[in-house]
């Protein structure tokens, strides 16, 4: 296998200094199709990974990592045309027609298809029909949103047609251990992915292939063993990308450690939802914070068994999640209006209050990368089915196979997973309108309806590695109103309010991209303005964070200076160790923890 990697990453290295989009292709074509894909799987999930903890993560609302909603351009743009679609195209050229490698080509084909997937959800309008073209050299044109989707759509469906089960495979494959029906199965889920994300700007092209995916349910993903992930090992460059910048940098761990830095928390909204559902995956997606000195200590007031009085206490709690802008530390000008005389409860916590993402995720060198899972899978049938779309099986049962699927990978028991499924809204068909919300009230985790309990699950299962689809599934649905940025970062600049944002609508090009490929750029620009909502918002540039994409549904972006909340609501990670004091008393003695009673008083 090390051999392999270093034919891979050598042929990577031959595009590290490209500059423009369109290269010449001849240098490549004596390169084997096994280390041209191998090459670009690699590559695209390198990137991903380094986007997660760039943007992605704080875009999703899960992990907290302080990219401040920046989605500027780092690089995606230029490693997947250059590094990854160069690669695949040049296999595709090279190869195509020849019978000894036509399910390799096909192959190539279904991950330069995955990969335009994302381009088009990152920036809206991309070259497609003109990259990597030698006949387009001095300009590279555009294609609008709505084309490159159908693309995705027909090329996807065309290249899962075309594999033969009997036919060549890769003999090395990171992906499937060079199992041809799953790679079937593969392209086709993603098929179906990107049919429901595109729902709104398709219309009956999306809900066509919708359709034929739910009649064809045996060509989809089948089990958790289908779950298209990364492999990795403890091998030299061939180790997990988090591992890689986390642990190997040294910079990250121990955060305690002099010139540290800290790791990635837990995001304050993902900890309301998971109080609020009284969700187990608190437990495996983050670490509690095992000294009892160093947890945020909560104020609560609570009522006791034995006599009718109530009793206020501070107790630590062992999980907390940051929120944007350091824990509204950084208030709008309304607010401190609002706000004046109020104590900040969470004001001036110590790094160390802060539950880090758990260390299984980050000190495993060889833990995969995940792509698509079999629990997706099962979500997105259930929206299918719902939407009454088809579905061999109603869509309550794909729901509840992918919350099963979800806690099986994550090693949660079977006790856990019934109690779970209990709780009102989260059981089927169930709402819940009492959810926890932010210290201010601006957002809560409230489910209202069938669809919202499928988008929220899907939300949850793509922690930690699928945070560009969470941000896709909050733009296509806005199943949450998630609480905004107040110390936005990027191109905050040129919005309207410029003091705080909500979830971008979208990447920004390049910088460099006006200069190198103006008409081109030109194109994509006046593309994104065709859209009324986003005329506007274009002003000689895309840079504006407000402007939407067609797929989405779009963003009724408030002003969130105008809701001057009046203080502080911490039941979110109050009652922690039950509801009352003899319940707080017991779980004291039974960790060995401080509580201090401030005081007891009659109601």
């Amino acid at each position: 296998m090390r051999k392999l990697m270093i034919v891979a990453f050598l042929f990577c290295s031959c595009t590290k200094n490209f500059t423009t989009l369109n290269q010449d292709p001849n240098k490549f074509t004596s390169v084997s199709p096994e280390s041209t894909i191998e090459a670009a799987v690699r590559t695209l999930n390198m990137q991903m990974s380094t986007y997660n903890y760039q943007h992605y993560w704080d875009l999703g609302n899960q992990i907290w990592e302080g990219s401040r909603y920046d989605v500027t351009d780092g690089g995606l743009w230029k490693n997947i045309y250059n590094n990854v679609l160069e690669n695949l195209d040049q296999t595709i050229l090279t190869y195509a027609g020849d019978s000894i490698y036509h399910n390799r080509v096909e192959i190539a084909r279904i991950v330069k298809w995955y990969s335009f997937s994302i381009l088009v959800a990152q920036f809206g309008p991309i070259p497609v029909t003109q990259a990597n073209n030698l006949n387009y050299l001095n300009t590279v044109g555009f294609d609008n949103e709505d084309s490159v989707y159908s693309y995705i759509l027909d090329s996807l469906k065309d290249a899962a047609a075309q594999i033969i089960p009997t036919g060549d495979k890769l003999s090395y494959d990171v992906v499937y251990g060079g199992n041809l029906t799953s790679w079937v199965h593969f392209a086709n889920t993603l098929r179906l992915k990107v049919a429901l994300r595109c729902m709104k700007n398709l219309n009956a092209k999306a809900v066509a292939n919708i359709r034929d995916c739910m009649t064809n349910e045996s060509a989809l993903l089948q089990s958790e063993s289908e779950t298209a992930k990364m492999a990795y090992e403890n091998v030299t460059n061939n180790w997990n990308p988090y591992w890689n910048f986390f642990i190997n940098s040294n910079s990250y761990y121990p955060y305690s450690a002099s010139g540290h830095t800290a790791p990635p928390r837990m995001a304050e909204f993902m900890q309301i939802f998971l109080r609020s559902y009284n969700d187990p995956r608190m437990a495996v997606y983050f670490d509690s914070v095992t000294s009892h000195t160093a947890r945020f200590q909560v104020t609560d007031t609570l009522p006791s068994l034995n006599d009718d009085s109530l009793r206020i206490v501070k107790y630590g709690v062992p999980y907390l999640g940051k929120a944007l802008a350091a824990n509204f530390t950084t208030l709008l000008p309304n607010w401190g209006t609002t706000l004046t005389g109020l104590t900040n409860p969470l004001s001036g916590i110590n790094d160390t209050a802060y539950s880090l993402i758990a260390d299984a995720i980050l000190t495993n060198p060889a833990r995969p990368i995940i792509m698509l899972s079999y629990a997706e899978c099962l979500f997105l049938k259930a929206e299918a089915a719902q939407l009454g779309y088809g579905g061999a099986s109603p869509a309550e049962t794909y729901y509840e196979a992918g919350i099963k699927a979800n806690f099986a990978y994550w090693g949660l028991s079977s006790g856990q997973l019934a109690a779970y499924m209990t709780q009102q809204g989260v059981q089927w068909n169930t709402v819940c309108t009492n959810a926890y919300s932010d210290p201010l009230d601006l957002s809560n985790a409230n489910i209202t309806d069938v669809l919202h309990q499928i988008w929220a699950q899907e939300w949850m299962n793509y922690f930690p590695d699928q945070s560009f689809d969470s941000w896709c599934l909050q733009r296509r649905t806005r199943f949450f109103t998630f609480p905004p940025e107040l110390n936005p970062g990027g191109n905050a600049s040129y919005t309207s309010h410029t003091l705080w944002m909500d979830i971008p609508g979208r990447g920004s090009y390049p910088s460099n991209e006006s200069a190198l490929n103006p008409n081109g750029y030109a194109q994509g620009v006046a593309d994104l303005a065709l859209s009324p909502l986003n005329a506007s918002l274009i002003v000689n540039n895309e840079y504006n964070p407000d402007i939407q994409l067609d797929f989405a549904i779009p963003n009724k972006i408030a002003d969130w200076n105008t809701l001057a909340p009046t203080g502080f609501d911490m039941r979110f990670l109050q009652k922690w160790y039950g509801p009352n004091w003899e319940s707080l008393k017991a779980a004291a003695a039974s960790a060995n923890f401080t509580v201090t009673l401030s005081s007891t008083y009659l109601p």
